[in-house]
């Protein structure tokens, strides 16, 4: 029977159980093969690591040489690349002649590691890592008159090793940390697989996606989403949509950077998510196809296709996935503000369509080792689509709650972005080590066609003539375009490890939205309702430049940073008369400081802080009135104004010998002018309503956004990956915390709906997966929410499970997945709103228990070529290229520029580059 398990498995396997077992059984995502039933004995190597032989194994039950007792003895070196930079926490193991394990240490930051205590004799010193070909070094001795042995400088290389007749693919843990970012692997949850970028999303550590699909992270909606390090452009202004379009196989990591340097953009007041898309750099022709079928009408399907030759590398990658759900909304609203407490009960069931096709094509040349252009384009297709049923019934308690009205409404829309997007990015490394400059441009272009039609009837009890039917058209199209350009330089300056980064960047954008309602009454004749017409334009212009210095002395590392950044925004409304918006914001300070130290036994603690802003999107200024619910209007609010963020954030964290991870992270947010959305009674008479042309939309609830005077978070984070036994491990995350929101001076209009608020909340998750014979595994995914505050209420707590089971077939070559996301079906919304004008449950019922087949197969090359090599991919910007566990691809470009936030040890190898836009 042929042996499946990688030498890092065994390594780990070996470290726990504190021996070599002769025939380990196979373990279910395994890419090692061999031709006997034997595991080698005692590898032989060179000085270069390559295995030359075996040495001979105990024949028969001979008991092999035993070392003396392990008293004492210390073996030391530093881990280093071909290009003598260090390697950090990499596994070195010693060994016995019998293969039995000593001890063990992980490499340090600077590529050290000391093991002891040892004992006296002979040993095998194994070296071991994601990303690192696999060394033996036999011979080590430990004698009694020369208890301390240092190896000095121990060469390691990057890539797959072939060791006679076994192939050794390394296999990437499915959480990694470093100072700024914590990078989650998430091609490994299966759970997700046949899903969408909302359903990968949801499972991350720190971050929560709400029954819509709108992303938070640490509880703040407010978040930065990037694609490949770029901003998100090509997902058009509605990206909870978008996002529920993406397909989840499109998605290799993501990046959860929860206090960025002055490096980054400062937009986002609570950090940045940064979803990496899937690349494949290794030479000749590479690619995969997918296809999966889900409950409820579901499908998607994957397609990539990589040819590396010489200087060239071409690829293209195509993503569909049609999805269909449906979506409950149960409202019941009390009312105070007449004294009558009246109620209205509503009902809303919509059918809902988030179809995408996202594809990319692109070529990168690679004139020499130190230069290189690529040159990507993409174009997606998305279609959002709404077909729904509403009632909405008043009832009148003075007469023993006799029902007064009813309002039965018929609604279609359908519509959705077609974006194109052309990027050029040149990448220039020079003779000196650590100077690189990056020059990027990329100009978007998104066209939104959007149709929506409603059939209204209302009844009045009490007053027959006041009842109506109403017929309304709503179509709508809109255009934005974004052109995003900048560059950056590092060069290591003045220390031996310092350095220093600059950069430049310009964004525009530039956006139209067009609606004209036609509307026709009791069978008259059509006009146009200019309550609900918009013709809103938009443009809004940021300049940004940024400097930073970093540096390592000794056991500190720091860094400190400013950015500053101008930004200004114009729009018009012109329906029966044309209204100009304009807001300039001056130019705006962003500083940041990093500092970190380490301390002993692979730990260390880190202290940063960092201001930041949110300035309103899109949809939070456009004064257009959404009546699309029967029960609430809701309307965007031009007048509002970014706000301005504090952060501060105490890390520890430590990884243990046998290779578990832990962070536990403390984080204090303090938000100026916080946007929150208000909900209030229409009256139909109150001067804000005849302002806001709301006599029509009486009983009914307005919905817009306003600022608040301040809103504060504090809390901690525990985020950790174990390995429970070899073929088990769960990557886990608990948050706490409390949030204060004040009021202020709040607009007038809504002084009564709203108050100063408080409370604690807490959302875990756990990720388990078991690995199980025959190319089996398992995954189970848990969430909780506790119920936590928000302006005017409470939205309660929400819990789900979802379960998948994994089988590769064909040496690896294929992988089926069958999964079930939420399989208890409990994943539903309730929000609580209890004031004084009226009191609220709003209940929503989305489609959440969705079963998927997935199926994957892999064709191409088997052998990576390390990024390094001239035409090569280009290696990590923005985090230390010398650490294996951190993913080597082209995504950093746009966030870091180049610079090392963690000690300032050099830059990325090697030059190339990939695909870096949305796939």
């Amino acid at each position: 029977m042929k042996l499946r398990c990688t030498i890092l498995s065994f390594l780990f396997c070996f470290l726990r159980v504190g021996a070599f077992a002769q025939a380990p059984a196979p373990l279910a995502d395994s890419t090692q093969k061999r031709t006997d039933t034997t595991a080698p004995a005692n590898p032989v190597t060179d000085t270069t690591g390559k295995v030359t032989g075996t040495g001979a194994a105990p024949a028969g039950n001979a008991a092999p040489a035993q070392a003396a007792p392990a008293k004492g003895g210390t073996v030391s070196g530093i881990l280093v690349d071909n290009q003598n930079k260090p390697l950090a926490y990499a596994t070195v193991t010693l060994l016995r002649a019998d293969s039995t394990v000593v001890n063990g240490d992980l490499t340090k930051d600077d590529g050290s590691f000391s093991i002891s205590p040892t004992g006296t004799g002979t040993f095998i010193l194994s070296i071991s890592a994601i990303g690192l070909k696999s060394r033996f070094i036999p011979g080590i001795t430990i004698a009694p008159g020369a208890m301390k042995k240092d190896l000095g400088n121990v060469k390691a290389t990057s890539s797959t090793n072939s060791l006679k007749e076994v192939d050794i693919v390394a296999e990437k843990p499915i959480m990694q940390m470093d100072v700024d970012k914590k990078v989650f692997n998430v091609e490994k949850n299966t759970t997700t697989a046949g899903g969408s970028a909302s359903d990968v999303l949801s499972n991350v550590p720190a971050v929560s996606v709400d029954v819509d699909g709108n992303v938070s992270l640490r509880n703040n909606s407010n978040v930065t989403i990037l694609i490949d390090g770029k901003p998100a452009t090509l997902l058009g202004s509605d990206q909870a949509s978008a996002l529920q379009s993406l397909p989840a196989s499109s998605i290799e990591s993501v990046e959860v950077i929860t206090n960025p340097s002055a490096k980054y953009d400062a937009q986002g007041p609570t950090g940045i998510i940064n979803i990496v898309t899937k690349k494949d750099g290794r030479l000749g022709v590479n690619g995969s196809a997918t296809l999966g079928i889900g409950t409820g009408d579901k499908y998607n399907g994957a397609f990539s296709l990589n040819v590396r030759k010489g200087k060239w590398n071409v690829f293209l990658n195509s993503n569909f996935r049609l999805n269909s759900n449906y979506n409950n909304t149960t409202t019941k609203t009390q009312d105070h503000y007449l004294n009558n407490d009246g109620y209205t009960y509503s009902y809303e069931h919509n059918q809902r369509q988030f179809d995408g096709n996202f594809n990319t094509v692109g070529a990168t040349y690679n004139f020499d080792k130190n230069n290189s252009l690529t040159l990507t384009q993409n174009v997606n297709i998305m279609s959002f689509g709404n077909t729904g049923t509403s009632t909405s019934s008043t009832y009148s308690p003075a007469y023993n709650d006799r029902l007064d009205s009813t309002t039965m409404r018929n609604s279609n829309a359908h519509g959705g972005p077609l974006s194109f997007s052309t990027s050029a990015d040149y990448n220039r490394k020079f003779k000196k080590k650590g100077e690189e400059l990056t020059i990027d441009a990329t100009f978007a272009n998104t066209n939104i066609f959007r149709t929506q039609n409603y059939a209204t009837a209302y009844t009045n009890i009490d007053t027959p003539s006041k009842s109506r039917n109403t017929t309304e058209q709503a179509p709508g199209q809109g255009n934005n375009q974004t052109f995003t350009a900048y560059v950056d330089y590092t060069d290591p300056l003045f220390t031996k490890n310092g350095k220093l980064g600059f950069g430049a960047k310009t964004q525009l954008y530039k956006f139209q939205s067009n609606n004209s309602p036609v509307e026709e009454l009791n069978g008259g004749p059509e006009f146009i309702d200019y309550t609900l017409a918009a013709h809103f334009n938009y443009n809004q212009q940021i300049h940004a430049g940024y400097v930073n210095w970093n540096d390592q002395v000794g056991k500190f590392s720091y860094q400190v940073g400013l950015r500053a950044e101008y930004s200004q925004y114009t729009g018009s409304d012109s329906v029966t008369s044309t209204i100009h918006y304009s807001q300039n914001y001056p130019i705006s300070l962003f500083p940041s400081a990093f500092v970190s130290y380490q301390l002993p036994n692979q730990q260390s603690i880190y202290l940063n802080y960092s201001r930041r802003t949110n300035r309103p999107n899109f949809f939070q200024l456009l004064p257009f009135k959404d009546v699309s619910n029967p029960a609430i209007v809701s309307e965007g609010n031009p007048n509002l104004m970014p706000e301005f963020i504090h952060n501060v954030e105490f890390s520890y964290s430590k990884t243990t010998k046998r290779g578990d991870n832990f962070i536990l992270s403390a984080y204090y947010t303090y938000t100026q002018n916080l946007v929150e959305r208000i909900l209030r009674p229409i009256t139909g008479t109150s001067p804000e309503d005849i302002a806001l042309g709301l006599q029509q939309f009486q009983n009914e609830q307005f919905s817009t956004n306003v600022n608040l005077a301040s809103g504060t978070t504090y809390g901690a984070e525990l985020t950790g990956h174990i390995q429970i036994i070899p073929i088990w491990d769960a990557t886990i995350d608990f948050n706490a915390f409390q949030n204060q929101i004040t009021v202020g001076n709040v607009d007038p209009s809504y002084k009564s709906d709203v108050s100063d608020n408080s409370g604690f909340s807490w959302f875990g998750k756990v990720n388990t997966n078991i690995k199980l014979p025959k190319g089996f595994s398992l995954q189970l995914n848990g969430n909780y929410e506790s119920a936590k505050p928000i302006a005017q209420g409470t939205l309660n707590e929400v819990y789900w499970v979802d379960v998948a089971l994994r089988k590769n077939l064909w040496k690896n070559k294929a992988t089926v997945v069958v999964n079930c996301s939420d399989i208890f079906n409990t994943r539903k919304y309730t929000t609580i709103y209890n004031l004084s004008t009226y009191y609220e449950n709003y209940y929503r019922d989305r489609e959440t228990r969705v079963g998927n087949l997935t199926f994957t197969y892999r064709f191409g090359s088997k052998n990576p070529q390390a990024a390094a090599a001239p035409g090569g991919k280009r290696g990590k910007k923005g985090a230390d290229a010398n650490k294996p566990t951190i993913p080597d691809n082209e995504r950093e470009n746009n966030l870091k520029g180049g610079d090392d936030d963690n000690s300032g040890q050099g830059g990325g190898q090697g030059g190339g580059g990939g695909p870096k836009n949305i796939q």
